[in-house]
């Protein structure tokens, strides 16, 4: 009678396990929308509207001034946007941080001391970040495709070193080049 009970226990543990493993990845991970387009305001004063750019790649990276990983990232984000010039990618920064913490004007000096070249945008609401994460690790970078679908999984994170975070770019954005127009891969001989 005390093996039935032990086993019947052990199966009762393996299951709450089982359980509350599957919830906390789901409210961790939100599904990604396929049809999560954005229209967000950038620090140069125009609206970016994801519907309008279809037909190009998007890479779109979330991030904070106070987030260390995020700075090294566009680093590697500006050597990308010069590989790809030319080719129909665009890359866009967007901050998660409220205007009340972090102000246009501090959001335009922390790009100036970087020599951000990509547009700056904000999302101050976190709007569009929740549909991609439940929590505020960052950075997180979503690939869009051609036609405006999110191309999952998003990434999370920045790898310590720049060269490895750059393959993982170029593998992702070469692909959705190759897959949906055909092209040779702008970065294959870098």
């Amino acid at each position: 009678m005390r093996t039935i009970f032990q086993v019947v226990f052990l199966l009762f543990l393996l299951t709450c396990a089982h359980g509350l493993r599957t919830g906390a990845q789901q409210a961790r991970e939100p599904e990604l929308p396929p049809e999560a387009g954005f229209k967000l305001k950038g620090l140069d004063g125009k609206t970016y509207d994801s519907a309008a750019l279809r037909g190009e790649v998007l890479i779109v990276s979330f991030g904070a001034t106070w987030c260390t990983p995020c700075t090294l990232e566009l680093v590697a984000i500006e050597e990308l946007k010069e590989e790809y010039a030319g080719k129909p990618v665009r890359f866009f920064w967007v901050s998660i941080e409220e205007k009340e913490r972090t102000s246009d004007n501090i959001l335009r000096h922390y790009a100036k001391q970087r020599r951000l070249s990509i547009p700056v945008l904000r999302d101050p609401d976190v709007a569009l970040f929740s549909r991609f994460s439940a929590t505020t690790r960052i950075p997180l970078v979503v690939f869009y495709d051609r036609e405006g679908r999110v191309n999952g999984p998003a990434h999370r994170g920045m790898a310590s070193d720049i060269t490895v975070y750059k393959q993982m770019v170029r593998r992702r954005v070469d692909a959705l080049l190759k897959d949906e127009a055909g092209e040779t891969p702008a970065a294959a001989t870098n």
